[in-house]
């Protein structure tokens, strides 16, 4: 590649770092002819990846944060001997921003599980839910990428949540139709980790954060009815 491009020997210390920087704002594929490795344009990224670094200030602060332990399986450096890393919560190919918030610390093996589980569910409309501003299908879609009958891990589904109350907006997705079972996994650190399985789903209506928050209300008012009538009787 570097004699296709008539790279000078003066900029090829570079080269390798500039050709990186690419994948920020081309989708390009890496493969394998023969001995050659090629890579191939395969056009703009719909929104270009966050290029920026993570500095060593940064990095430190979060190591130090984690405590030795690694966010997703609770392993500890000291106990169990993992090797902790600095991992983006949400792939910067997602559109996850370089800043504390969407930066934590976890051991290799977690880190590359959690790159294979993204990149079997990866596809343009997975990255397009999970910018989602409804919070319901943000969950519902992580569910349905992975496929029916397939687990996913607590820590993912919070991932994309982005919020605390994930779980109760987990269970909120019964009313539009949805099956979803949950069942428990034992770590090696004595911990467990939450799964959530997605049996069954439905359509989504035009705004289903707002058909749930109105199914609500109308069930809230209905029982307060009841509950009235009850006292007169």
């Amino acid at each position: 590649m570097r004699a296709a491009l008539r790279i000078q020997p003066e900029d090829q210390t570079q080269f390798g770092r500039r050709r990186r920087d690419l994948h920020y704002y081309y989708r390009i594929e890496k493969k394998l002819i023969g001995k050659k490795t090629v890579y191939i344009y395969r056009g703009p990224l719909e929104i270009s990846r966050d290029a920026t670094p993570t500095n060593a200030k940064t990095r430190a602060l979060v190591l130090h944060l984690a405590h030795g332990r690694c966010g997703m399986c609770g392993r500890t450096i000291e106990k169990h001997g993992v090797t902790l890393v600095v991992d983006h919560r949400i792939p910067r190919e997602w559109g996850g921003k370089t800043e504390p918030e969407n930066l934590w610390a976890i051991c290799d093996e977690c880190n590359q599980g959690k790159k294979n589980l993204f990149a079997s569910i990866d596809s343009p409309e997975m990255r397009s839910a999970i910018r989602h501003s409804s919070v319901h299908v943000r969950i519902g879609e992580l569910l349905k990428g992975a496929g029916i009958g397939q687990p996913v891990p607590s820590h993912l589904i919070d991932i994309v949540a982005g919020q605390d109350d994930w779980r109760k907006r987990l269970r909120e997705l019964r009313y539009l139709g949805w099956e979803i079972t949950a069942s428990r996994v034992n770590l090696e650190s004595g911990r467990f980790r939450s799964q959530y399985r997605l049996d069954k789903f439905a359509e989504w209506p035009p705004d289903p954060s707002g058909w749930i928050r109105d199914y609500e209300q109308k069930r809230s008012s209905r029982r307060r009815k009841r509950v009235k009538m009850l006292r007169t009787i």
